[in-house]
């Protein structure tokens, strides 16, 4: 049966194209990788890279996500992200992902807040054809069974159930805080970690499903030992047919004129303060210096003892620069911000000591150029292409060395300038409880939620005491690559660099994720710098 449902999807690849004829892109190349690219007529961007080896994986972006739901739809990209293993007519339930494992191969996907990732991964080469004919037949051809569907809804909820921790419900609270316009603020879940999902019939699945699954919203990207001209021309084989869908527009979230602070209630011990601001889109000319921007500061050090970290958002649209940080008491808070306020008055007059920039902009160029093609889909380059192609920001990747080698220090005082205003921050405040620490508790899940606890308002110590638990525990793979690796962030917001570098390494002995080998690289630079005593200072 299921040769016969295969050989029946293979022949759907032989259907004329649609109108018009397939654009060739240039190339892009990112580090010693070359990805060929053509557009369909109906939009879809198809991508092929080389790599050596004896299997194939191909990655399906679609340019949907999180941001395209509403108040009363949390959940529902998700939600058609499981549906998309209900089946077809001509690939039954469930056969997409079994024919992928039957081969050896691993077939999932997941979602973001601006994309949806469909994956096959590392399955035989000679099998590239049929992996292509089952993707573009479940990227039109649905047929959202009730049984099947409601089976994959019950999935999710279960998965919301069992993966949801405090922090995510922190993160969700703090959006909703800054984004007020913006789709992006509808992450909000209930006390049990549930969105709407649950509760949404197949009919808004289908709906979501016939707006925004359409090839000119899909990037496809195969990563194999064939030749990438070859597989240009199998994916246009397989995907040209498809009709174009409509375009939509997402309401940009506008700048703040004038500063505002909120205050939300919270089970961390003590107060929390975050910082933020908003800055430009994916692809907006300023977003190389604002990323060095962040690294830089990122590596300050305040006098008064309080950890601060600096970050960016990875989002496609108007996005977030953040400063997190959290004191013991009042006075550690107000001396806290006064330091923050001098480091950020010292980049924004160009007094800020920059002697570790130029190695700060190597990092971050070979954190990109170094990454694995297909690794594990998460963290592969690969993915990294789909997504941006998707959304037809991939030369963002290529140009990525070129723009941030090209950040000067006047470039960095200019956006801290223009971007990082007192009169345009939003200042979101998690009040803290003022009860005692109470001893860990014994669970793994009741662990990781005080770990991120301990993380979050400065408790280092006993952060890695609880990780140092949880890999006692002897988890799977997976969570054993997070507690090492989250245990070694910490070990280097101590100070601790040689602790860091062994957990570290101690991760990728497990999975070499490339994040974590990003992780160590910077763990070695922060060491070989405070060994010749020149950490900066504000």
């Amino acid at each position: 049966m299921r040769s016969a449902l295969i050989l029946l999807i293979m022949c759907s690849c032989s259907v004329p194209f649609v109108e018009g004829e397939s654009t060739p892109l240039s190339d892009l190349i990112i580090g010693e990788h070359v990805f060929a690219r053509r557009e369909l007529a109906n939009g879809l961007r198809a991508v092929a890279v080389q790599e050596e080896g004896d299997t194939t994986t191909v990655f399906m972006a679609v340019a949907v996500g999180t941001r395209n739901e509403t108040a009363e739809t949390t959940g529902l990209a998700h939600l058609t992200e499981h549906a998309m293993f209900a089946g077809t007519p001509t690939t039954g339930t469930d056969l997409h992902e079994k024919t992928i494992v039957d081969w050896g191969g691993e077939s999932n996907a997941f979602t973001r807040d601006d994309y949806t990732m469909y994956y096959d991964h590392h399955f035989p080469p000679s099998k590239l054809k049929t992996v292509l004919a089952m993707e573009a037949d479940r990227l039109r051809n649905l047929s959202l069974d009730p049984a099947p569907t409601l089976h994959e809804r019950h999935r999710l909820e279960l998965e919301e159930k069992h993966s949801y921790q405090p922090s995510d419900g922190r993160e969700q609270s703090l959006e909703s805080v800054i984004f007020q316009h913006h789709p992006y603020r509808h992450g909000l879940r209930d006390e049990d970690g549930h969105t709407s999902a649950r509760h949404l019939p197949v009919s808004a699945i289908r709906n979501f499903y016939d707006t925004y699954y359409h090839p000119n919203r899909v990037a496809v990207v195969v990563v194999g030992p064939s030749d990438p001209q070859s597989v240009l021309n199998e994916i246009e084989a397989c995907f040209a047919s498809l009709a174009p869908g409509p375009e939509f527009t997402i309401p940009q979230e506008p700048i703040p004129s004038q500063p505002r602070r909120t205050f939300l209630t919270s089970t961390l011990p003590r107060d929390r303060h975050v910082e933020c601001w908003l800055i430009p889109e994916m692809g907006h000319p300023h977003r190389p210096a604002l990323e060095v921007l962040a690294t830089l500061m990122g590596r300050v050090e305040l006098n008064c003892g309080v950890p601060m970290s600096v970050g960016m958002g990875g989002r496609i649209d108007r996005d977030w620069f953040r400063i997190d940080w959290s004191a013991a008491d009042s006075d550690a808070t107000d001396q806290a911000r006064d330091e923050i306020n001098t480091v950020l008055n010292s980049f924004r007059e160009g007094k800020a000591r920059l002697s570790d920039l130029e190695e700060v902009k190597e990092l971050m160029i070979r954190a990109l150029e170094s990454k694995r093609l297909s690794a594990r889909p998460y963290f592969a380059l690969a993915e990294t292409v789909a997504w941006r192609e998707s959304h037809h920001l991939s030369e963002t990747l290529s140009t990525y060395g070129d723009d941030i080698r090209a950040v000067t220090a006047l470039d960095i005082q200019q956006v801290a300038q223009q971007w990082l205003l007192s009169s345009r921050s939003v200042t979101v405040v998690f009040a803290g409880t003022g009860a005692a620490v109470a001893p860990l508790p014994e669970s793994p899940r009741e662990l990781r939620a005080a770990a991120a606890e301990a993380s979050e308002t400065g408790d280092f110590a006993r952060a890695v005491e609880a990780y140092g638990m949880l890999l006692e525990r002897m988890p799977d793979k997976m969570n054993t690559v997070i507690h090492y690796a989250e245990r070694g962030k910490l070990f280097m917001e101590m100070k601790d660099f040689d602790a860091a570098i062994a957990d570290f390494e101690a991760a990728l002995v497990v999975i070499d994720y490339p994040a974590v080998r990003d992780y160590l690289e910077e763990a070695h630079a922060r060491k070989a710098r405070a060994l010749r005593g020149d950490f900066q200072e504000e």
